[in-house]
């Protein structure tokens, strides 16, 4: 296998575009056009598709899930540090995110905070302590 794509329905997708661009995911240039947009995650560049909810129903044949009422996905992120996982939240609330996990320590060794985007998608990023976890 090559790669990896997540799409996701969204409401405005330029509400989104504007969001995912202040929390530090890429703008893939490749991709431009005015029914979505593409952004790239992190280093192995996992692509992440935003599409209008009307085009993303046209793909997966069926409603698209009503993030207010449950949750469809939780994505993850990986951290370096700590500090990361701090700076993201802050990223996250200063964009217009919402915090529905403080960050905090899980397990014993994993740090770890999660948020909502504009559309109710939830993501969480983390920082796990291999050596904690021996």
């Amino acid at each position: 296998m090559k790669s990896i794509w997540l799409n996701l329905p969204v409401k405005n997708l330029e509400t989104s575009k504007r969001f995912y661009k202040e929390i530090g995911f890429t703008l893939n240039t490749n991709y431009n056009r005015d029914d979505g947009a593409s952004f790239l995650i992190g280093e192995k560049e996992v692509v992440l598709m935003l599409f209008p909810e009307h085009t993303f129903k046209e793909f997966v044949r069926h409603d698209v899930a009503d993030t207010n009422k449950g949750s469809e996905i939780l994505l993850n992120i990986g951290a370096e540090s700590r500090e990361e996982v701090d700076e993201m939240a802050e990223k996250v609330k200063k964009a217009g995110g919402v915090i529905f996990a403080e960050a905090a320590e899980s397990e014993g060794w994993m740090y770890v905070f999660g948020f909502k985007d504009p559309d109710g998608h939830r993501w969480s990023m983390l920082y796990m302590d291999l050596e904690k976890l021996k």
